[in-house]
């Protein structure tokens, strides 16, 4: 009987903005361009092989079996791979191919594009797997040279995907970046538990431009969930009025008096354009609250500030580590 490999693939954050859903027949593909006969890596696979699917940020969300393969395309002038690229949804990927590879044929008429595609019988995994355990050396954000995203597994990392560890790297400290494994599960618990078809993104609640953390799932929200939404880069009224409050003011006292003014303004949500004041205040409180040596206080904080907007969603990431 034939060997069945493991595969790990990763594709572009963007496909976040795609719902995620089981397919009989989902398809992928790959693409070389080189002067030498360097086929995708793609083209080592076979039918019944095992793929995994993961975002480039973040972890494993599908799994599937390989039920079809192609053969191996080449393409060596840039009218033909147009006029081939027409066949897929994805103008901005296929743009960005047909411009490198007309430079690459500009400087050398030896280039080729190569395209291999396969179709995998994919399924949405109950739980994201992040890039725990063996897993880590997958993590573009751990290993920062990291430029792969077709990766054949090692039998370490199968047996480790029969049980993994769902748990979330643990965090010390706040920052502005949303890690792309807490993205992903929060994908998991609303995709799952809550059945929402089509998240675009997940998001800070205070932005990130005042210094909303982005590592702590209190201060974030999924864009396309039913809550109440800031827009852009506007400033929920409800940091000036959580700081301003009994269980929090005490960390404020120099600039108390302006928080107690700014929470008194009727926007809910306020624009930095009509109070520039509030900006540079906001600043202020989260520079002062994410300096806190007690991250459960921090978190607290963050989660009043989130729950008078969006109660539903600070409810629901009570379950966070049962997803």
């Amino acid at each position: 009987m034939e060997e069945i490999n493991h595969y790990l693939i990763k594709r572009s954050n963007s496909i976040r903005q795609l719902r995620k859903n089981n397919q009989k027949r989902k398809g992928f593909f790959e693409v070389t361009i080189r002067k030498t006969a360097f086929n995708p890596p793609s083209a080592a696979i076979k039918r019944n092989d095992i793929v995994y699917i993961a975002e480039t940020s973040g972890g494993i969300y599908a799994m599937g079996e390989v039920i079809e393969v192609g053969v191996v395309q080449t393409f060596t002038s840039v009218p033909k791979l147009l006029e081939f690229s027409k066949r897929f949804n994805d103008d901005q990927y296929w743009l960005s191919k047909i411009r490198e590879f007309s430079s690459k044929l500009s400087l050398d008429h030896n280039y080729k594009l190569r395209f291999h595609e396969y179709c995998v019988n994919q399924r949405i995994l109950d739980r994201t797997i992040p890039y725990n355990g063996p897993l880590e050396r997958y993590d573009a954000s751990v290993n920062s040279g990291l430029a792969s995203i077709f990766f054949k597994l090692r039998m370490e990392d199968i047996k480790y995907l029969q049980e993994p560890d769902y748990k979330l790297k643990g965090i010390t400290a706040v920052n502005l970046e949303i890690p792309g494994g807490l993205r992903l599960k929060l994908y998991s618990l609303f995709n799952k538990k809550y059945s929402i078809g089509h998240l675009i993104d997940i998001d800070h609640f205070v932005p990130k431009s005042v210094g909303g953390p982005g590592n702590i799932v209190e201060n974030l929200v999924p864009i396309g969930f039913s809550l109440n939404r800031y827009k852009n880069d506007s400033i929920p009224r409800s940091l000036f009025e959580v700081a301003a409050s009994d269980a929090f003011k005490s960390n404020f006292t120099e600039i108390l008096k302006e928080i107690i003014k700014t929470s008194e303004l009727s926007d809910e949500f306020i624009r930095t354009n009509i109070y520039p004041k509030a900006k540079v205040l906001a600043q202020k409180i989260t520079g002062i609250m994410n300096a806190s040596p007690d991250l459960n206080q921090i978190k607290a904080f963050y989660l009043a500030v989130n729950e008078r907007f969006n109660p539903d969603y600070c409810n629901a990431i009570k379950e966070i580590d049962d997803v």
